[in-house]
């Protein structure tokens, strides 16, 4: 499978809190933040120096919970040799600590899709992670928190017994790629099918099904919320008997 490859040279712009607050109270994305537990301080670039790290991107997304711990973190679409940054970035999601999302005034557990690059300037490291994966967005630098989807809001329909049959019998692992439109509300207004990996296991459909109807925390562009349109990946991988519409461990895991 054909790894991403980003830009390095963007520069982050991160929202103010306040900022967003204001202008719609009722809610508020899960945000990294900059406290001492917050992604991108437990990143050790100094670390990522000394194994050799050189310039490198990969996507990551995880559950950020109501009490703002990062669940089933995961990494993917990482470039050629971002190997230790992939690590480290493991690492420091599974101690990292989110500011939580606000949903009708409450807290509420959200999907975090992310970006992290690593680059090198004047023979110095910097680190930069961005609360989306769309490449246009990430490549400018500009200031976009993708939509983040509810927990528990998705389409929670069974699928038809033999849907995902074929994957089953040959234990077979995927991944879809899907670009969904979100109103600044929050509303699922679209959903599309962008690529399959493997064709012919249906799971492009079955994602379509599952993820119909979902409730989100707006996008936000320069701390508003927005209309937009979002890259979002789901991972299919074989459990027993079972296939399960979950994140694989990383893209490596699926080649």
């Amino acid at each position: 499978m054909r790894a991403l490859a980003f830009s390095v040279v963007a520069l982050l712009s991160i929202a103010d809190l306040a900022e967003l607050q204001a202008a719609e109270p009722q809610f508020r994305p899960a945000l990294v933040g900059n406290g001492p537990k917050a992604l991108v301080n437990l990143i050790d670039t100094n670390k990522l120096v000394e194994k050799g790290q050189g310039n490198a991107a990969l996507s990551s997304h995880c559950n950020v919970a109501t009490w703002g711990g990062a669940l089933n973190p995961v990494t993917y679409r990482g470039t050629p040799g971002s190997n230790a940054l992939d690590k480290e970035v493991v690492s420091a999601l599974k101690r990292c600590r989110f500011m939580p999302a606000i949903y009708n005034g409450k807290p509420a557990q959200v999907l975090f899709l992310g970006t992290v690059l690593f680059f090198m300037t004047d023979d110095k490291p910097h680190l930069r992670i961005y609360a989306n994966q769309n490449r246009d967005d990430i490549e400018k630098g500009n200031d976009f928190i993708a939509p983040q989807m509810i927990a528990g809001t998705a389409n929670n329909v069974a699928l038809p017994k033999d849907e995902l049959l074929k994957g089953r019998i040959y234990h077979q692992k995927g991944v879809v790629e899907l670009a969904i439109t979100v109103d600044a509300n929050g509303n699922q207004k679209d959903i599309k099918l962008l690529s399959e990996d493997p064709v012919g296991f249906n799971f492009g459909h079955a994602t379509l099904t599952l993820l119909s109807g979902a409730k989100y925390i707006p996008g936000f562009r320069n701390g508003h919320p927005v209309d937009c349109t979002f890259n979002h990946h789901v991972w299919f991988w074989t459990l027993y008997r079972e296939i399960t519409a979950v994140p694989l461990k990383s893209l490596r895991d699926c080649a």
